[in-house]
């Protein structure tokens, strides 16, 4: 085996290593924000949470496969990282299109602000949570001719900032686990791919040179 072979098979062992960690690291990640998520952002983070967990378990098939220096496992490896990476790469597309922090927060405040109106204290669990009042401020409820809830005081002041705000730094925020992680995942995914298919090619003419 020569020295180009060596070095190969130890970077795809390095990689692999920092997969199982980046794919435990997502797992974790994931499924820590997962319960302060909105439901219509919970589906991507499972997801996630998926990737993570088939990339942490795979790259046991991959340091396996390096160590054997096993041309079918090697190559299995590397087409399952490629196989990982595009859906990292979908799901993240689909992420940046459909979902953001102003338009969660958006959509979950009107559908809670419809429920005040009709008498049901639907605002009440935000306003508490977030120390706000209304989606933009109490001058909602004046506007709506509606009692100002006790959930919208401190004591005996009044939250001047309106929810709608506060909850799409919230929102914001959780996103941005998740997010760093993944790409950062997708980085060592190219690696261990381009790495796992060096050494299936290294290999592959290995056992041609000495089949003559």
């Amino acid at each position: 085996m020569g020295c180009s072979t060596i070095t190969v098979k130890f970077l795809v062992l390095l990689f692999n290593f920092l997969c199982a960690v980046l794919g435990l690291a997502t797992i974790v990640i994931n499924a820590l924000a997962i319960k302060d998520m909105a439901p219509d952002g919970r589906p991507i983070l499972w997801v996630f949470i998926a990737v993570g967990a088939v990339v942490f378990l795979t790259s046991f098939l991959g340091c396996f496969g390096a160590i054997k220096e096993s041309i079918c496992l090697t190559w299995t490896y590397a087409i399952t990282m490629l196989a990982l990476l595009i859906i990292s790469v979908v799901v993240l597309f689909v992420f940046r299109m459909h979902i953001e922090g102003a338009v969660t927060a958006e959509d979950e405040l009107n559908l809670a602000w419809e429920k005040q109106k009709n008498g049901t204290d639907a605002m009440s669990e935000y306003q508490k949570q977030f120390h706000c009042c209304g989606i933009n401020g109490v001058k909602d409820y004046t506007i709506a001719h509606l009692t100002v809830p006790e959930s919208c005081f401190d004591h005996d002041n009044a939250y001047t900032v309106g929810c709608l705000k506060e909850m799409e730094t919230f929102y914001d925020e959780l996103w941005e686990g998740p997010k760093i992680v993944v790409w950062i995942l997708m980085v060592i995914e190219i690696a261990s791919f381009t790495f796992s298919t060096i050494l299936g090619v290294t290999l592959r003419n290995e056992q041609r040179r000495y089949g003559y």
